[in-house]
């Protein structure tokens, strides 16, 4: 008889696991959709002040700096 009962007990949380997981799984991926979502949008969004008349960004004009190797940068104690 307590063989009977592991085996129900063993059964239920095996299917409650499953459910668990599932439920949380989707709610997962709905938080991830609406954060690849507006990480989509993030990205396409420019300040107007960088684009020409035309939509076309504005390299040349623009004061960007890039640093290509970290042992350039100085540091406070480089000083």
């Amino acid at each position: 008889m307590e063989h009977l009962e592991f085996i129900i007990t063993a059964f239920f949380l095996t299917i409650g696991g499953f459910g668990l997981g599932f439920v949380l799984g989707w709610m997962a991926n709905n938080v991830f959709s609406v954060w690849a979502e507006n990480a989509s949008y993030a990205k396409s969004i420019t300040h107007p002040e960088m684009l020409d008349e035309d939509g076309h960004v504005l390299r040349d004009e623009l004061i960007y700096l890039t640093f290509d190797d970290e042992d350039d940068m100085m540091d406070y104690e480089d000083d």
